[in-house]
């Protein structure tokens, strides 16, 4: 049994009385399972996880990371609105990577995955090629674009997701982050401004729209999320229809810029009335794409 442990996030959810009461238990608990594996690979630059290996010194446990000392290295990382790449020793040499995935815990999964191929015996070139072509249907995923606008597609659909995605693209994006969100219906109403507010304060701008309205109604739920915003000084629109909303956002954006288009992620439909109805993001993206420029050529 070969275990990895990317790095510990421990989010409210994981924390109640049915489940632990607090970090150290949930700690504790995933310890357990390096009791049953044979390898292990953990995250150097956790200051949990980097007690592993001193926990267990029977155990093949490795290290990754950027910041500390460990048996991976990554090094010389950009970080772009699209991509990021960086050095790192593939068999016996430093090989430059580069992943499709924007974002500093992209060099944290990419390590990950770096270590099991090389101890699964996989070869530097199969590495670097698999890295540069993966993608994770709607945790950070990217929709290649005619109009090479960074547009990506994630599932954050709470407060602390909703923050930890603006917060990343925000920290290596040069121009605005446009951020294009809306809340699920029959669902805990009292986020709703919450993550206004968030987006209010990390956006450059927002466009507050639809996600899976179900039985309630969609301009209540806005309404709510607008409550949330209006407390920052985040300049705004609110546009129901998402793919209306998500067309306004690639009219403004330009190449420096990124639009992160919140909540719905892998999901390939939307829910109104009890009814599911194609909406695929990724497809709607590229028909409004092909939409603009024929206006434009029609102008």
């Amino acid at each position: 049994m070969i275990l990895i442990w990317l790095y510990l996030q421990i989010f409210q959810n994981h924390i109640s009385a049915k489940e632990h009461p607090d970090m150290e238990d949930y700690f504790n608990s995933k310890l357990k399972l390096f009791e049953m594996a044979k390898v292990g690979f953990v995250n150097s630059d956790d200051i949990r996880t980097a007690r592993i290996p001193k926990l267990f010194p029977d155990k093949e446990i490795m290290t990754y990371g950027i910041d500390n000392y460990c048996n991976l290295l990554a090094k010389d990382i950009t970080i772009t609105n699209s991509y990021v790449d960086f050095k790192v020793k593939l068999g016996t040499r430093n090989e430059r990577v580069k992943v499709g995935i924007p974002g500093r815990f992209s060099v944290y999964n990419s390590l990950a995955a770096i270590c099991i191929a090389q101890k699964m015996g996989c070869s530097p070139e199969v590495i670097k090629e698999a890295l540069l072509e993966v993608r994770v249907p709607g945790r950070s995923e990217m929709i290649d674009n005619k109009l090479e606008i960074p547009i990506m597609v994630d599932y954050a659909h709470s407060p602390e997701s909703l923050e930890n995605i603006l917060q990343a693209v925000k920290s290596y994006t040069r121009g605005k982050v446009i951020s294009v969100f809306g809340c699920g219906g029959d669902r805990d109403p009292g986020k709703r401004p919450i993550m206004g507010e968030i987006s209010g304060r990390i956006a450059d701008f927002t466009f507050i729209t639809s996600d899976n309205p179900r039985t309630e109604d969609p301009e209540k739920i806005v309404r709510q999320i607008e409550e949330g915003i209006k407390k920052t000084q985040g300049k705004y629109i609110v546009i129901t229809d998402r793919v209306s909303a998500i067309k306004e956002a690639i009219k403004m954006a330009t190449k420096r810029d990124i639009i992160v288009l919140a909540g719905k992620g892998h999901e390939p439909y939307q829910e109104i009335n009890g009814t599911k109805y194609p909406f695929d993001e990724r497809i709607i993206v590229k028909e409004l794409i092909e939409e603009i420029e024929t206006e434009k050529k029609n102008k």
